[in-house]
């Protein structure tokens, strides 16, 4: 049975709604990387779900793919469908596809936008849909629930997407020796968005929330750009 808790909703900009009419750009992708109100990027990412993943495979995006893989191998020999898994943004479920391609079929998803959700649900790879935005500090999810928090394509340059704080939230509910997966683009890991997010992890290392246990670079992240994940535990 899918359940979906509704935290939030958003409005949009009169600006935006101006700019979404005109329709002067055939690319979504640049056209959300000029935005700046959270607002007005979901508006854009309700407009593009329908074509969101079909577009995205089309720019060259491998960052799913690769998220699930290094979760994979860091995990070893544990039984893919016992492993409690949270994709977060969950957008149209491109991890949920790679999820359960490996057997992983114990999977929430998590998202702020309802339109990308429900392309999501269509899927039928996650267990459960929780409509939330993070970083208010009022996550619906009970603490120590999750073995492993997939984070791919959360923090973007123009940081519409997750604010850094949102790690506070997902290290309560991951489990105790439990992980948080993170992986960014390299253009977005040179930006000020980069810097803040290395940062926070930096910070939450030092107040022993979590433990850095690996950096490392995969090629062909997205377009020519290579991607870096960082794979924490939490203790």
């Amino acid at each position: 049975r899918k359940l979906r808790i509704n935290c939030f909703t958003c409005s949009v900009s009169p600006s935006h709604k101006k700019r979404m009419s005109a329709e002067t750009s055939s690319n979504p992708f640049d056209d959300l990387a000029e935005l700046t109100v959270f607002a007005d990027s979901q508006a854009a990412y309700s407009a593009w779900a329908t074509k969101y993943e079909e577009d995205m495979v089309t720019m060259g995006y491998n960052g799913p793919r690769q998220v699930v893989t290094l979760m994979h191998d860091v995990l070893g020999g544990a039984s893919p469908s016992t492993v409690r898994v949270l994709d977060v943004p969950a957008g149209t479920g491109m991890v949920g596809s790679e999820l359960q391609k490996l057997g992983y079929t114990n999977a929430d998803g998590l998202d702020a936008n309802p339109d990308m959700l429900k392309v999501a649900e269509t899927k039928q790879v996650y267990r459960r849909l929780i409509e939330a935005k993070l970083g208010t500090g009022e996550l619906p999810v009970e603490p120590n629930t999750y073995d492993a928090v997939l984070l791919v394509g959360a923090f973007t340059q123009n940081g519409t997407h997750l604010p850094c704080e949102c790690l506070e939230d997902l290290v309560q509910i991951t489990k105790p020796d439990g992980l948080i997966i993170l992986g960014t683009g390299s253009v977005t890991l040179q930006s000020d968005v980069g810097v803040a997010l290395l940062a926070k992890l930096q910070d939450l290392q030092e107040r022993g929330l979590l433990s850095i246990v690996d950096k490392t670079t995969r090629k062909n992240y997205f377009r020519d750009w290579d991607g870096t994940f960082f794979v924490c535990k939490v203790p």
